[in-house]
């Protein structure tokens, strides 16, 4: 209220004209200071008092014009978040997990831009054929899976704008680091940064270091017949002798050399002899009953049990399928394998180390979010470097 009184009180002042005084004045500080500047001067003392008296207004935390960060002077706002991923923020009902995909989002986010601002800067741009095609392959894969490309956008609160904008990124920040890493696919304009060819002998060294990760255990195939008594059957008895007669009855045309499909499927019946691939069983040792086990991995394939062996009111006919002992898969059997393993490991370790060279030469404020980016780069090259040393 000081303010409102004060301020019409100035500008009646203003108006009207100030008498000079009368007489000689023989100190003429004595007159003092004239009202009007008096009163001004008041006016403005209240008006920064209420100023400073008011409640800082701070930012809304959830307002989608926030300013988050910067990257090489574009702006980053939390509503590159929303884009990212608000469908997943909109389930979540904690804060402090809100907080933690937000974060994480974000640092996405950066490094996304880092890339992107170095595939502008080498000159890498899409065209509008390519972008048509590229957004056609898109709704494609949308009606595919039943949606449509109104609905996504509606998901995510998206123009059609900004879904452009997202694929002309993704376009030319994948040309960029295919031509960075050495690959084929990318864009001429854009040298090699790093080298990832994965030599012959880098190859075999790998696997002589580590022949725990090409050891096979052993392991055995089984044919195994399972005829069951009929619970429906009154006679307890009666049902377990006639179960036991039909597995002799298999058992016996195994021994005389018929084959063992015809034989399972005129036992249990076609359409149940299908369902469970003919009563084939493969396993590795310790995976099985002592019994089975030693049966499978102590007679070579083809030989037929003794006699049925009852197992509770059934009675199980058995036939070897052959077994392998443990061993480790020689080298050029897993050649190719552990140089296509290597060759991804070594891909991944190459875009890191391109990342990390983009981001020390990119503008990425705060200060501590370049940091935060930089130690997840190093953190993730890092896991990387132990699981596949």
């Amino acid at each position: 209220m000081r303010r409102i009184l004060l301020l019409p009180t100035i500008l009646l002042l203003a108006a009207c004209p100030s008498v000079p005084p009368q007489g000689e004045v023989e100190d003429p500080a004595a007159m003092g200071r004239p009202l009007e500047l008096e009163q001004r001067e008041q006016a403005r003392t209240a008006i920064k008092a209420d100023a400073d008296s008011a409640p800082a207004a701070g930012p809304d935390a959830r307002s989608s014009s926030r300013v988050l960060a910067y990257v090489n002077g574009e702006v980053i706002t939390y509503r590159a978040v929303l884009l990212k991923v608000g469908p997943q923020l909109a389930v979540l009902g904690e804060e402090g997990q809100k907080r933690q995909l937000e974060d994480q989002a974000l640092l996405d986010i950066l490094r996304d831009r880092v890339v992107f601002h170095a595939s502008v800067e080498a000159g890498v741009r899409m065209t509008r054929d390519q972008l048509d095609a590229e957004r056609a392959l898109r709704m494609k894969d949308l009606k595919a899976n039943g949606g449509t490309l109104e609905a996504f956008l509606a998901e995510r609160g998206m123009t059609r704008r900004e879904y452009d904008q997202g694929i002309r990124r993704e376009w030319s920040m994948q040309r960029f680091m295919m031509s960075a890493l050495g690959l084929g696919g990318g864009d001429p304009r854009v040298r090699p940064m790093t080298d990832v060819f994965v030599s012959p002998d880098e190859v075999r060294k790998y696997w002589e270091r580590h022949p725990d990760r090409y050891r096979e255990p052993a392991h055995a195939e089984l044919h195994i017949l399972r005829v069951k008594a009929d619970r429906a059957t009154p006679d307890r008895e009666a049902a377990v002798a006639a179960a036991k007669a039909k597995a002799e009855v298999a058992h016996k045309a195994l021994l005389d050399g018929e084959d063992w499909v015809p034989v399972y499927r005129r036992t249990i019946g076609a359409e149940a002899a299908a369902e469970d691939a003919y009563g084939l069983l493969s396993f590795r040792r310790g995976e099985r009953a002592a019994w089975m086990e030693e049966f499978a991995f102590g007679n070579p394939k083809g030989t037929v049990c003794e006699a049925p062996v009852p197992l509770g009111t059934s009675f199980v006919v058995m036939v070897a399928a052959g077994f392998a002992a443990e061993r480790v898969v020689p080298y050029d059997e897993v050649q190719e394998s552990v140089r296509s393993q290597l060759g991804q490991v070594r891909r991944q370790m190459a875009s890191y180390e391109v990342e990390l060279k983009l981001l020390e030469r990119a503008s990425v404020e705060p200060a501590e979010r370049a940091t935060d980016l930089r130690d997840l780069l190093r953190a993730s090259r890092r896991d990387l470097m132990d699981r596949f040393d």
